[in-house]
């Protein structure tokens, strides 16, 4: 079983259908922020939303991810919500779970979720 912290985009993709997650990540957790993400998108349907979430543990940022992701995002030069959503991956010592390895993969503390997406 992946315990992972699973990054917006893989959940975004699972809610669009176009990659489901299976039951091999239950058990993962996801950032406050990832929620924020998705209940910031323009078709967001809220209770879909959560219905996914309620399947995971959330992570909120509290003040030693937000220190790790401000060193993240000084050292790093990422977004924050990439940032803080990288810090929790570190915080809580799992793996991120992203398609999106192109901005994680120079955090040097992160380690990333092998996969073949």
């Amino acid at each position: 079983m992946a315990r992972v912290v699973l990054d917006t985009d893989v959940l975004i993709d699972h809610l669009g259908g176009r990659d489901a997650l299976s039951s091999e990540f239950s058990g993962s957790s996801y950032s406050t922020v990832t929620r924020a993400e998705l209940y910031g998108g323009k078709q967001a349907d809220e209770s879909i939303i959560d219905r996914l979430l309620d399947q995971f543990d959330e992570v909120s940022v509290d003040r030693l991810v937000a220190e790790e992701a401000g060193r993240i995002r000084l050292e790093f030069g990422v977004r924050l919500p990439d940032a803080l959503i990288a810090a929790t991956a570190i915080c809580v010592k799992r793996p991120l779970f992203t398609r999106n390895v192109r901005d994680f993969r120079r955090i040097k503390r992160l380690r990333l979720h092998p996969s073949d997406r």
